[in-house]
């Protein structure tokens, strides 16, 4: 069975990018551009959450804490991606299980993403 990994990426362009690529990876994907994402998270509930930090509306770390702290999606793993300053402390921070900085190849995203999903079986 696919994967489906749900996206929160507010620039489009990069939001396309990665799931054209996840889908030629066999990956099912959602995308959504705004922080207020945890319904759809939780009625898409996918295997895997990237999530930007930097939202036109806000914070992604936001996110990441509604969706750890949810009994419906606390065990969804959750990939920060983001080019900002501090992003390590900000993953740990709002219990992301990982994350990667922009810009980042996308070959290295998909390892990561496997890692994580490795981590569930």
């Amino acid at each position: 069975m696919n994967k489906k990994i749900f996206i929160v990426e507010d620039d489009n362009d990069l939001s396309e990018a990665i799931q054209l690529f996840l889908k030629a990876e066999g990956y099912y994907t959602t995308a959504y551009a705004d922080k207020n994402s945890i319904k759809g998270v939780i009625l898409h509930m996918p295997d895997l959450v990237l999530v930007d930090n930097r939202l036109k509306d806000g914070l992604g770390s936001e996110l990441c804490k509604a969706i750890k702290q949810h009994p419906l999606t606390m065990n969804v793993p959750v990939i920060m991606i983001s080019g900002c300053d501090g992003l390590a402390d900000i993953a740990d921070g709002c219990g992301a299980d990982a994350y990667l900085s922009k810009p980042f190849d996308m070959i290295e995203l998909i390892e990561l993403i496997d890692r994580q999903l490795k981590n569930l079986v």
